[in-house]
């Protein structure tokens, strides 16, 4: 069994990171910055051993990698919905947590007294931007916004590390994963809340397309990309290379919450001024034989029963209530 340090371990896809490799009997280390919300962690706390830090207090990182000693490195930690500040002052956080967080980490593991065999780092689709689709991994980034900027910079810093790290670093440029336990503050868990408990609903950019991941498929690549020497791809696609639009993914949403297809309003918009984004998951087929398992209404369908028995709701009603959710309208760069 091996020991592992997931970075961001208390987020949505961390968290079901670490359930995987508990499953696995590994040793878990997770690391958390102190302002993190610890609820995903509830159910496996006395299995893991948490490490609560900030990534720029150098002499705390260390003591956290010279008592785990990992194996496998997983860096989870970006904020993926960032605001404009005036001043640019989501440009300077982004940089500060994002970017140079990703460098502190790679320095302190560099200079372990052991290495880690191996270190996945996620990136997003978002680098892409308006790109012509299917996206591959030698395009040329396009980032719109500066959490996709900043994790394009520490995919750029990492190919021009890589020889001068003692382990390899692979970037898996996650397309929009989402499941259970996700925050309803995205796209996906938003509508079927809303669709469960009867609230009124918009969809702002219906005609966009995106890549759509379910995050146990999600879990399986970053799992395998850290196992399976990667060929010297730096880095790869996790996509299911299917990019339905916003009112198709809707759709499925009413249909599996059997909610009134009336709760929920699709905004008129322009086709050409939708940004798609739909990366090719070709690569990730090659090196590491991983392709996406569970299809979209599959993945909707278990999102839906587990919001519905988490929030401890009756069997469907025949009758909604139309009263405005909050929080609704395109997706935003990764779940």
């Amino acid at each position: 069994m091996a020991n592992v340090l997931i970075i961001g371990g208390a987020g949505f896809i961390g968290s079901h990171l670490v359930a995987r490799f508990l499953e696995e009997k590994h040793t878990v280390h997770v690391l958390a910055r102190p302002e993190t919300n610890l609820h995903r962690l509830e159910q496996v706390r006395a299995d893991i051993q948490l490490h609560i830090l900030h990534l720029d207090d150098r002499k705390a990182l260390q003591r956290c990698f010279e008592t785990a000693m990992p194996h496998y490195v997983f860096y989870l930690a970006a904020a993926t919905r960032r605001k404009p500040e005036p001043g640019l002052g989501d440009a300077f956080g982004s940089v500060q947590e994002d970017l140079l967080g990703l460098l502190s980490t790679i320095a302190v593991a560099a200079e372990a007294r052991v290495p880690p065999i191996a270190f996945v780092r996620a990136g997003t689709l978002a680098a892409y931007g308006g790109t012509p689709m299917p996206h591959v991994e030698t395009q040329r980034e396009v980032p719109k916004t500066t959490y996709a900027a900043a994790l394009v910079a520490g995919a750029h810093y990492v190919e021009a590390l890589q020889q001068r790290l003692p382990f390899p670093i692979v970037t898996a440029r996650l397309s929009l994963v989402f499941g259970p336990n996700q925050s309803d503050e995205f796209l996906i868990p938003s509508l079927i809340r809303c669709c469960l408990v009867g609230e009124h609903s918009i969809v702002r950019r219906p005609n966009e397309r995106r890549d759509l991941l379910f995050v146990d498929d999600a879990v399986e690549a970053l799992y395998r990309l850290s196992m399976v020497h990667a060929q010297g791809a730096s880095i790869v696609n996790i996509a299911s290379g299917h990019a339905p639009t916003m009112r198709e993914v809707a759709t499925l949403i009413i249909a599996a919450s059997g909610a009134d297809p009336a709760l929920v309003e699709f905004l008129r918009t322009v086709t050409s001024g939708d940004i798609d984004l739909c990366p090719s998951p070709a690569l990730a087929e090659e090196v590491v034989g991983w392709k996406a398992r569970i299809t979209l209404d599959h993945g909707i369908a278990r999102t839906v029963a587990w919001w519905r028995e988490n929030m401890r709701l009756p069997a469907p009603s025949t009758t909604a209530v139309q009263t405005p959710c909050r929080n609704n309208g395109s997706p935003p760069g990764r779940p």
